[in-house]
């Protein structure tokens, strides 16, 4: 369960999230993950009785909408990382570093899934330090080009 300031808890069987809804402690506002289904969803959409009542006197109540949440690309950052690495090309790390930035801001706010987190903070990573040697590498390059120390 996530709560919608962030915070994340479980997992947790059927039992006790039904427990923690007749405490109050789930809101429909609260999204709700299962190994049945990986993405996000309101609460209110797995247990009905979370919705708010209607107002009018129709019998016929609406289904709630599930809100979409963005599947993550933890397996494609990872890999831009590691072919950082192995074609030693800075392009592939700062790609990953980048979008890996951007996944994982998105996690933060509840809008990607949130089960890729590992992946892409190592694809992350990777690519930042890949990106971090190639500048430090061009830098003493151009320094030692400048002090007329050439290559033999």
């Amino acid at each position: 369960m996530r709560t919608p300031e962030g915070q994340t808890f479980g997992p947790v069987p059927r039992s006790e999230l039904t427990q923690w809804i007749s405490e109050g402690r789930v809101s429909s506002e609260c999204l709700l993950s299962s190994d049945s289904q990986p993405n996000w969803v309101n609460a209110d959409a797995i247990f009905p009785e979370l919705a708010a009542p209607l107002r009018s006197s129709s019998p016929i109540r609406p289904a709630p909408a599930a809100r979409y949440i963005s599947p993550h690309r933890g397996p494609l950052i990872l890999t831009l990382g590691i072919m950082g690495w192995a074609f030693t090309c800075p392009i592939f790390g700062i790609c990953a570093w980048v979008m890996g930035s951007a996944d994982l801001r998105e996690m933060q706010a509840g809008r990607m899934d949130a089960s890729g987190t590992g992946l892409t903070q190592a694809g992350q990573i990777i690519g930042m330090i890949n990106a971090l040697i190639t500048i430090i590498l061009v830098v003493i390059g151009v320094f030692l080009l400048l002090l007329g120390v050439g290559w033999r």
